[in-house]
């Protein structure tokens, strides 16, 4: 768990994570609650990522929710695999495979 936990990014993406997961949730909860069929569930949620203005109007938790947790993947759970890596090639030009 501390290696999990070692860096300041990883714990701001961790706290990103935790507050998208529960954005996302309610606002999943709020689109749920229509009573639609699991088909047009996920059709709606695919609507609200892929930005439609209609959709993300009228769900905008859903938006910023799944946003945050995807934000929060990246510097939290993938730093070290993607994220770290990249931004050390950006600046660097060198991977840590590389040393």
């Amino acid at each position: 768990m501390a290696e999990f936990t070692n860096t300041v990014t990883k714990r701001i993406g961790i706290v990103l994570l935790l507050v998208g997961l529960i954005i996302l949730s309610i606002g999943l909860y709020n689109m749920g609650g229509r009573y639609l069929s699991p088909d047009r569930f996920f059709e709606r949620w695919l609507d609200v990522i892929s930005w439609n203005k209609y959709r993300v109007k009228e769900y905008p938790a859903v938006f910023y929710g799944s946003y945050l947790v995807i934000v929060g993947l990246f510097l939290s759970v993938l730093y070290d695999k993607v994220t770290g890596r990249l931004v050390q090639w950006i600046l660097t030009g060198r991977t840590k495979r590389d040393t």
